[in-house]
Order: C-alpha cells, then structure tokens, then sequence
C-alpha cells in the first residue's frame, strides 16, 4: 500500500514539473521575439545586398497568396516610410528657412486659397437638377443629347 502512495505522489511531483515547464514554455512564447531573432540572423550585419538576396531566398518558396500578401505589406511599409521622410524633409526646409528669416508657407505657395464662389446654373433638368455649364456635362444632359434632345432645352432662362 504504501508503495501505490509513493506512486502517486511521484505521479503528481511529475504533472507539476510538466504543468510548470508548460508555462516556462507559455511565458516564452509571449516574449516577442523576431524571427530574425529566433533564427539568430543579424540583420544589421547584412549589407542591403544581402538582404534582398535573402528576400528572394525567401520569396522562392513563398505561394502566390503568400507573395501578394509581402506584396500589400511591402508596399503599406513603403508608404509609411515615404511619410517619415517626407515630414522629415519638410521639418528641415522650414529650418532653413526660418535661418534665412523667410516664411516657408509664403515660398511654397501654401497660402491660403480664396474659396471660389459657385457658379449659377444654367441649365435645369425636369427633375430640377442644375449644371452651371462648365467641366463634364451630368449625366441627365449627355442622356438627354443622345436621345436627340438639344442642350439649349433646359437652358435657364433670365427671371425677371
């Protein structure tokens, strides 16, 4: 009897070791670690030739999905490295500027816009919708003219 005691007690001395090295495991799952990291590559040891060899290393075995997603995520870093150094370029401009006691906004011609008063209508449709004659004819008037209407149909007259 005392022997199945003994076993036990090792059994359950065994689940523990088991659920704790389970949540060693767990905690070192949750630390974020680059597969860079996990592969033990030096990515800043690898010259920018290096790197994309090994982009295209990896793109070989890479699926068609697979490569539009890099594709999309590529392309998102891209933009927001565009960003960065746009912003960057620009917080450098305005230094200069300010160095030489000139305001960057007037220089650029990023003055502020008057706002353009609309047009009046010139044409109304049945429906009462209106065209001030400039840019793209609306649909309604390109309708009408390829039945065999003429434009001068809905012409706003002058009301007096």
């Amino acid at each position: 009897m005392e022997n199945i005691y003994l076993q036990i007690f090792q059994l359950w001395l065994f689940i523990q070791a088991l659920i704790n090295e389970r949540e060693e495991d767990i905690l070192i799952a949750e630390q974020h670690q680059s597969v860079s990291e996990s592969l033990d590559i030096a990515l800043d040891s690898l010259s920018a030739e290096d790197k994309i060899n090994l982009i295209g290393e990896i793109a070989d075995a890479l699926a068609v999905q697979q490569l539009r997603t890099v594709r999309d995520m590529i392309d998102q870093k891209r933009l927001g490295k565009l960003d960065e150094v746009k912003a960057q370029m620009i917080e450098e401009m305005r230094d200069k500027f300010k160095q030489l006691d000139l305001d960057f906004d007037e220089v650029m011609g990023f003055h502020r816009q008057q706002r353009r008063m609309s047009l009046p209508p010139k044409y109304r449709s049945p429906d009462g919708k209106t065209w001030s004659g400039r840019g793209y004819a609306p649909a309604w008037i390109r309708e009408y003219e390829e039945a065999g209407g003429a434009r001068d149909d809905y012409l706003i007259k002058d009301e007096v």
